[in-house]
């Protein structure tokens, strides 16, 4: 997608006071078909404009959603808003872009490929008083809204540590490696749950199939509140994984994205009896969540926030923090080769 010479708006914002904004898409790809799917099922077809220089991607879409309007590059003619599902490499021009256009901005994770960059964007956003947020889905999840109430209430007492499983065999990119195309969506989970930024971030990966790519990465942050986290990412693997288990010295708890009960509770405890610590071990207890989907409720926090003019909860900042761990545990991987 050529983000140059868009088309200048015909209005600023005076639309998303209005239920149903008119919202450009950029990029339909794998995930760009998604967020069309969705924002059509909130604000209608009609108020949808597809942008993406493939012929076969716009004709697919307009064939899976009859009402829409395309165009081969970013079109922002009596549009309020721009969500933004080109690659990541892409990020940062096209919102800065839109951005300076007077739209409001969903951008795709990561926000963008360096801090400066974010914290650009974020400074445009601010000085224009538009909305910046980042599709940090999981963090709109049920069961990781529901699990960082239960952490929130002392549910697991003090957080020892948090492990995560990001694991596939594919889709393999060209683009960005495998800490930057998987690990935005645990590193986000993990800093919304402990609500602070690590103090030290290492970080080792591996090259298979292509120069300078790393297909798998293993990073490990360690917060000043005495909590690790653990993450694990790879595009090399056999088996499906999408696991975050959460351990803390008064209750544990899984949340499996590919389980039937997506998230389950152990009442297991630590105690220190006689100068000795022995575990106390639960059954486990399956968490009732709503059954929203996590793009659904994530789209309808960015148009609430075009209406109220309020900050999303994964905002420009909440982007920014990502993309500065992602920084630190690059330049470990770089490091310790």
């Amino acid at each position: 997608m050529n983000p140059t010479n868009p088309t200048n708006p015909t209005n600023s914002m005076n639309s998303t006071n209005s239920a149903n904004p008119k919202i450009a898409v950029l990029g339909a790809g794998n995930w760009g078909r998604n967020l069309v799917r969705v924002f059509c099922e909130l604000v209608g077809s009609g108020n949808i404009i597809v942008c993406d220089p493939d012929r076969s991607r716009r004709e697919a879409m307009i064939a899976a959603h009859p009402g829409i309007a395309t165009a081969e590059g970013p079109s922002y003619d009596g549009v309020d808003a721009v969500v933004i599902a080109a690659p990541a490499v892409m990020h940062y021009e096209l919102a800065k872009e839109a951005l300076l256009a007077g739209m409001d901005v969903l951008v795709e994770k990561p926000i963008a490929l360096s801090s400066s960059e974010a914290e650009e964007l974020i400074d445009i956003a601010e000085r224009n008083r538009r909305i910046l947020m980042v599709d940090h889905l999981l963090e709109y999840h049920p069961a990781v809204v529901k699990l960082k109430e239960l952490a929130d209430e002392g549910r697991f007492g003090r957080l020892l540590h948090l492990t995560s499983q990001r694991l596939n065999l594919g889709v393999i990119r060209s683009e960005e490696n495998v800490l930057w195309s998987l690990a935005p969506h645990d590193i986000s989970v993990i800093l919304h749950l402990l609500e602070e930024e690590p103090d030290e971030v290492i970080a080792r990966g591996e090259v298979y199939l292509q120069d300078g790519i790393e297909d798998m990465a293993y990073v490990t942050l360690r917060f000043s509140s005495g909590t690790l986290g653990l993450i694990h990412t790879s595009w090399l693997d056999p088996v499906k994984t999408r696991r975050l288990t959460v351990v803390g010295d008064e209750g544990m708890a899984v949340f499996d994205d590919l389980a039937p009960d997506k998230l389950v509770i152990y009442d297991h405890a630590i105690e220190k009896v006689n100068g000795r610590y022995r575990t106390e071990r639960g059954e486990g207890r399956p968490v009732a969540i709503e059954g929203t989907e996590p793009l659904s409720a994530m789209a309808e926090a960015f148009l609430r926030s075009l209406r109220t003019r309020q900050d999303p909860p994964s905002g420009g900042q909440d982007g920014l923090r990502v993309v500065r761990v992602l920084e630190r545990a690059q330049r470990s991987m770089e490091a310790g080769k």
